[in-house]
């Protein structure tokens, strides 16, 4: 029994570590690199299998973590799926009951229907691409001189607003984009981030609605049904002992292991998506992104660098850095509000919100009417050449003497 309900305390963590470990950058996102790396096993399998089955598992690996593809969100619809049949067949014959009045087993229809709702909602929602004729909508935010500076997409030829990205997935700009979800088969961005905060929320109270359902079916039938309160047995000199809560355990387990199985899934799911959500909330709360926290570890390693060259140190040696204010940042109640009402679809007006508070109109003036056609092409090849150079993550100084990345 202890081996079983390891076994699933133990898939359930692995599950959530491969479904959303990629946005931490701490313990458990090294787990995720680990565990979603493919190269060791390509590797293995090209060497016992030849060189055909490693060409068959770089394709593989190239639809499945560099494309978009709807795997994992059919995945999700077979977790939903297979466990409603489960519930249907096994937990809903045991209500109504004297700890669980009907109205519980038809609320469970509509809570089910709800999560399928708001996942679709969520996958169908624009991220917030950004295109020549959205561009004013996401050049709402000034550039922090740290993080964020002018600077072109080379892929979509578009000047590249503060705060977003070009998802390599997606092959598309996002606006404050955030990360990009396999579970949605989309990027989380400006546009779609309330929605997928919803769809933590949502799915961690239905785990959460289904373990106290569980959990009081099993209560019924150990009190009421086998009347395990009142259970005894005989030790070995014939008197009666009563049963420890162990062996009442053990036994509702062997009687109704499906039943106790889905409730202790349930229960470790609810407390990995609530403890996502509450990261997320607490990117919220500083007015920040899952891609910006990696940024902003980035830059602080680059300071230290640079502070142990300047100062002659070790490499590895422990220094202090100050790093630059978060602009963004401007209070929960403004923070929340840019979530739930986000800045690209408020009332604008062209370019003027962008020139307002330096944006990409600032950071990309018109060229001078008096400049030859010789001369573009000559400065266009320039800052062509001058950008292929640029390392990425860019390191260097910007505005205020701080160094930036990219």
């Amino acid at each position: 029994m202890w081996f079983a309900l390891a076994l699933v305390v133990v898939v359930s963590f692995l599950l959530y570590v491969c479904a959303f470990g990629g946005s931490s950058s701490g313990p458990i996102g090294r787990l995720h690199d680990v565990m979603t790396d493919c190269g060791f096993a390509r590797r293995i399998l090209g060497k016992c299998f030849g060189p055909r089955c490693f060409k068959c598992m770089e394709t593989v690996e190239d639809y499945c973590c560099w494309r978009p593809n709807p795997v994992l969100q059919l995945f999700y619809l077979g977790l939903m799926g297979g466990g409603f049949v489960l519930y249907w067949t096994h937990s809903c014959p045991q209500m109504p009951n004297p700890r669980l009045p009907l109205w519980h087993k038809i609320l469970s229809y509509f809570v089910t229907a709800g999560g399928l709702a708001v996942f679709t909602a969520a996958c169908c929602s624009d991220p917030g691409t950004i295109t020549a004729s959205s561009l004013h909508r996401y050049s709402r935010v000034p550039y922090d001189g740290a993080l964020y500076t002018p600077k072109m997409c080379r892929t979509c030829m578009l000047p590249r607003p503060a705060r977003s990205k070009h998802c390599v997935i997606c092959n598309k700009c996002v606006g404050r984009f955030d990360h990009h979800c396999p579970w949605l088969n989309t990027c989380v961005g400006e546009n779609n981030y309330r929605f997928f905060l919803s769809f933590l929320l949502y799915h961690a109270l239905l785990c959460f609605y289904s373990t106290y359902l569980h959990g009081m079916i099993i209560y019924h039938l150990a009190v009421d049904v086998h009347r395990l309160s009142e259970a005894y047995y005989l030790d070995e000199a014939g008197n009666p002992q009563a049963v420890t809560w162990m062996q009442c355990v053990q036994y509702m387990f062997m009687h109704y292991n499906i039943i106790v199985a889905i409730g202790v899934f349930c229960v470790v799911i609810g407390f990995a998506l609530i403890g996502f959500w509450g990261y997320h909330m607490w990117l919220v709360w500083g007015n920040t992104t899952t891609n910006e926290g990696f940024k902003w570890s980035d830059l602080k390693e680059s300071l230290k660098r640079q502070k142990r060259q300047a100062e002659g140190l070790p490499p590895k040696a422990k220094v202090k850095v100050e790093m630059p204010r978060n602009i963004y940042h401007r209070g929960f109640l403004s923070n929340l509000g840019e979530v739930l009402w986000p800045l690209s679809s408020r009332k604008h007006d062209g370019f003027v919100e962008a020139r307002a508070v330096g944006g990409v109109a600032l950071g990309f003036p018109p060229r001078r009417e008096a400049a030859t056609a010789e001369d573009d092409e000559s400065d266009a090849e320039e800052e062509d050449q001058a950008e292929d150079d640029t390392p990425e993550p860019v390191e260097g100084v910007a505005a205020g003497g701080h160094a930036h990345a990219e």
